[in-house]
């Protein structure tokens, strides 16, 4: 999950770093927001950047991300899944496109702006991070040859 967050952190933090504040620690805002939203939370590990500030955590039994911005606002949350909670078409749109290919990871993301699923996937020549819209759409989020 560690690659395929960064992809998805990179590409948030340059589309948010107009808007960030030249702040590298976790703000008591954010603190607060996170125990009010994840009540029960346990094994929490907070990790700030420019751009954003992250939570760690486990909830019910579930790994799971909560990203906040500098302000301490949700930005959205992430965790990991199995292949079988993506949505029928877009397994089958997997199964027809990366045929071959295997699934390193999936994750749902549920962001305050949109959702999606992500796939990581490789195979000999490459390796792809797609983007599974909810209305099963899938995209290419990253593509990335192999020497």
């Amino acid at each position: 999950m560690k690659k395929l967050f960064i992809a998805l952190m990179v590409t948030f933090a340059a589309a948010t770093s107009a808007f960030a504040k030249d702040v590298n620690k976790v703000t008591e805002r954010a603190i607060h927001n996170f125990n009010y939203d994840f009540k029960g939370a346990q094994q929490v590990n907070w990790t700030s950047k420019n751009n954003f500030i992250k939570a760690d955590f486990v909830l019910n039994g579930q790994r799971m991300e909560a990203f906040y911005n500098t302000s301490g606002e949700i930005i959205g949350t992430s965790k990991n899944i199995t292949l079988d909670q993506l949505p029928t078409s877009a397994k089958r749109t997997f199964a027809k496109r990366y045929n071959g290919y295997t699934v390193k990871e999936a994750i749902r993301f549920e962001g305050t702006e949109e959702s999606a699923y992500y796939i990581s996937a490789e195979n000999e020549k490459e390796s792809v991070i797609l983007k599974v819209s909810d209305d099963a759409t899938v995209s290419v989020f990253q593509h990335n040859r192999k020497n």
